[in-house]
Parts: structure tokens; sequence; C-alpha cells
């Protein structure tokens, strides 16, 4: 007699993992790379059991865990933010280049300067213009 399989050996791309958890691609990098969310490379390419990913998302803690391990969430305009010893950490893309990047990143250096701050104040010189 033969059994149909459970839905729960369905594998994942990484595509997919982003598209079932609702999250960017990068997000679901992320995770991925640090070793949140239990998955296997196969050759190039990341695979996922979908029922381990949902096992993992069964065994999400309490807000106040997640608080502790900064775990990433999505606010109610789809903004990424997690928050992390007490402090909330909002994620954006900056309208900022790469070579741009790193000339603040080397003039945060040279000046002894955060490079948090010399970002800051290009943004808000970009939201001026």
């Amino acid at each position: 007699m033969d059994e149909a399989k459970p839905p729960t050996d369905e594998v994942l791309t990484l595509e997919e993992l982003a598209a079932y958890l609702k999250v960017s691609e990068t997000t679901a990098y992320t995770l991925v790379r640090g070793g949140e969310i239990p998955g296997r490379k196969v050759g190039r390419e990341w695979r996922f059991l979908k029922a381990r990913v949902t096992h993992w998302l069964m065994q999400a803690g309490t807000e106040e865990d997640m608080n502790k391990t900064g775990f990433v969430q999505r606010d109610e305009l789809g903004g990424e933010f997690k928050q992390e010893g007490g402090q909330e950490y909002v994620a954006l893309w900056l309208p900022i280049t790469r070579e741009e990047k790193a000339a603040q990143i080397e003039k945060a250096a040279r000046d002894g300067v955060n490079v948090s701050e010399l970002v800051a104040d290009y943004l808000r010189d970009w939201v001026r213009a």
C-alpha cells in the first residue's frame, strides 16, 4: 500500500525560504549564514526542509527572547528592524554607492570618528538636497 508523502519533507530553495518566511532574500540569507535557520548547502546552493523551518518558527520565544537575540522583524510598513540590548535598530537602504561608502569609511578612520555619525550626516545632507 503506497502512502502519500507528508508535505513536511518538502525542500525549499533560499528564494522559496524567503517567500515562506515573508522576508527579503537578504534577510533570509543573513539568518542562514548566522546559523539561525536549519539548512544545508548542496553544492553552491542552500536547501531547507520546510518541516524543520516550520519547527524553527514554532520554537520562537517570547518578545523578550527575540530582543535578546536580535531577531530581525518586519514593521507594519514592511521595514526590517531588530531590538538588541534595549536598543532598536532599523535596516534601510542607503542612497549611496559602494565607492561613496568606502570613502565614508576611509574618512571616519582618518578623522577618528564613528562611521555611523558620518553616514547620518550624509543622510541629512541627502534629505536636504
